[in-house]
């Protein structure tokens, strides 16, 4: 799991740079819905990925480039208590980091009692910046590397 937010020439090269401080931007990403399956390990950070590797992740991003404007992205992640699951939230907006973060935080209490499920663990990535100079991109990410 994690965040980053980072400027660029355009928004796409901000998305990039961001990418690049979370070590996953050589690598190809495939977007994957937020099911996570029973007793997953968590791996804090992604080591030794070859260049161009399709890299499975659930993820949450924005970009802009207009000036004085806050942008968030945010991942909320809840396991069952009895680890037979969890799930993933992403939410990104022109908001501040605290409310993407609640935002996340809402959506996974919900998705856990439509299916009937006790929350034992709730986790939560965020990244946040504001429009300056230079367009800015921010973004959060979990890696579910195939078991």
């Amino acid at each position: 799991m994690g965040a980053a937010a980072a400027e660029g020439g355009t928004k796409l090269n901000a998305f990039d740079n961001a990418l690049l401080k979370l070590g996953i931007g050589n690598v190809n990403l495939v977007k994957l819905s937020s099911v996570i399956p029973a007793h997953i390990e968590w791996m804090e950070e992604v080591h030794d990925v070859p260049i161009g590797m399709l890299l499975p992740t659930v993820y949450a991003h924005i970009e802009s480039d207009e000036a004085g404007v806050t942008v968030s992205a945010a991942l909320g992640v809840g396991i069952s208590r009895n680890n037979e699951g969890g799930l993933i939230y992403e939410y990104s907006g022109q908001c501040t980091r605290e409310e993407a973060e609640e935002m996340v935080r809402r959506m996974t209490e919900e998705g856990f009692r439509q299916r009937g499920w006790e929350l034992g663990e709730f986790r939560v990535v965020s990244a946040s910046a504001t429009v300056k100079d230079k367009p800015v991109a921010a973004i959060a990410v979990v890696v579910m590397f195939p078991y």
